[in-house]
């Protein structure tokens, strides 16, 4: 009997007990009123529930417990081992001997796979290497040996085969290992799934293809699932890919095109922040006319960041003459974005973002930029401070209270770190 035979065969074998449990009821209850007769059906419905659902937290109890111990079992087998395997404590690129006698087993075994018995012992031992290979020690490039030991006890084949052919939640389990294992069939694998009814199988599929496809193409970005299911979490998935991308030492995709290519301004801030986030200052040229022509200001402030961290002078021209013209938002991220650039030729927009603004927050910003830009800049601060009104007195008190002074530098509320010393701050 095939599996959908056998769930038919017990939803009809079900219903026909329901249907006979309320026939008698009916037919016991015959003298009664109809509301105690619909009373008595309630509750024994409800008993019945009760009764299925504590069965039910029972097995799933039971399932877990037995779960842990063969967990157990297998780590006090193989955890030290592992664990050593995948550190980088561990001999560069060990051979298979050499991890087969690290974990116990013997070099003469015809096939190591068959010490795994059964589908649960290889889906446990699965985790376990999971586990040691997402920890903070083995995170770093000390797995070397991770497919050779993948590959004694056959757990490559098996996830690919859970992908095939298990449910939904196993499915995606298996491909997150297979994308932290770094598989060589990964590619495979996530072509199975690309064509996945459910969003978030196929989209996690995508962000794998990416990952291990030898090209930059982001075919991805240009289709109709990704414009109507876009989110957080692409972003997520996207800066996770290119990480492993990079530490794989694969070519990291020009991000500005794709920023320029998309329709959605959410999409469009995301690329330009991967870009600052993976340093692609030889892009950002092709970012000037977004910057120009967008009404959008979260683009603004996004390109004017990045510009300022990735040190893009040629974009100072366009972000003096813009300055003034954006909201409040714009306005602090151009100043810290010229701030950061401190070519010694943007002091005169800084102060106006200081004299022409009603916003205080905009006025204390520019206080703060102007105070790090350079020795011209704190003398300019100096001159503000002495001719100030006493309506401007309350924000050059921050700067001369002990207590607030170390919260001068912007790093302290900046989204990423500069390096420009221990004078100067990030940009945000």
């Amino acid at each position: 009997m095939d599996s959908i035979a056998e769930i038919s065969y017990w939803y009809n074998l079900a219903l026909t007990y329901i249907v006979i449990g309320i026939t008698w009821l009916f037919d016991h209850f015959r003298d009664f009123s109809w509301i105690i007769r619909v009373a008595a059906i309630s509750l024994s419905i409800s008993l019945w529930l009760i009764l299925i659902s504590l069965y039910k937290i029972f097995i799933k109890a039971f399932r877990r417990r037995k779960a842990m111990k063969l967990e157990k079992r297998l780590t006090e087998r193989y955890g030290d081992a592992i664990n050593y395997i995948l550190s980088p404590q561990a001999p560069d690129k060990m051979g298979r001997d050499e991890e087969m006698e690290l974990l116990g087993i013997d070099s003469t075994e015809s096939d190591p796979r068959k010490l795994l018995k059964g589908y649960k012992e290889k889906l446990c031992m699965a985790r376990i290497i999971y586990k040691a290979r997402i920890s903070e020690e083995a995170a770093v490039e000390g797995s070397r040996n991770l497919h050779v030991l993948l590959g004694i006890f056959g757990l490559i084949e098996f996830l690919e085969e859970i992908i095939v052919k298990d449910r939904l939640h196993q499915k995606v389990e298996a491909l997150l290992m297979l994308r932290a294992f770094k598989a060589p069939t990964n590619q495979w694998v996530a072509n199975q799934l690309i064509n996945n009814k459910r969003r978030r199988v196929k989209r996690l599929a995508m962000y794998a293809s990416i990952m291990s496809s030898a090209n930059t193409d982001l075919g991805y970005f240009e289709s109709d699932f990704f414009a109507e299911n876009f989110c957080m979490y692409d972003e997520i998935q996207l800066g996770f890919v290119l990480q492993r991308r990079k530490s794989a030492r694969r070519k990291i995709p020009n991000l500005a095109h794709w920023a320029v290519m998309q329709k959605n301004p959410q999409t469009q801030a995301m690329f330009v922040r991967m870009m600052r986030q993976f340093n692609q200052k030889e892009y950002c040229g092709e970012l000037e006319d977004l910057f120009q022509h967008n009404s959008d200001s979260e683009i603004i402030e996004e390109i004017a960041r990045t510009w300022g961290y990735l040190k893009y002078t040629e974009g100072e021209e366009q972000m003096k003459d813009m300055m003034l013209t954006q909201p409040d938002g714009g306005k602090v991220a151009i100043m810290h974005a010229l701030t950061r650039l401190n070519t010694g030729e943007s002091l005169n927009t800084l102060l106006d973002g200081y004299k022409n603004s009603g916003s205080q927050h905009v006025k204390f910003e520019a206080l703060r930029c102007i105070y790090w830009y350079g020795d011209e800049g704190r003398q300019k601060f100096l001159a503000l401070k002495a001719s100030a009104t006493e309506k401007e007195k309350p924000l050059f008190e921050f700067f001369e209270n002990p207590l607030t002074q170390k919260d001068l530098p912007l790093e302290k509320t900046a989204r990423y770190h500069s390096e420009y010393g221990d004078n100067l701050y990030s940009v945000v």
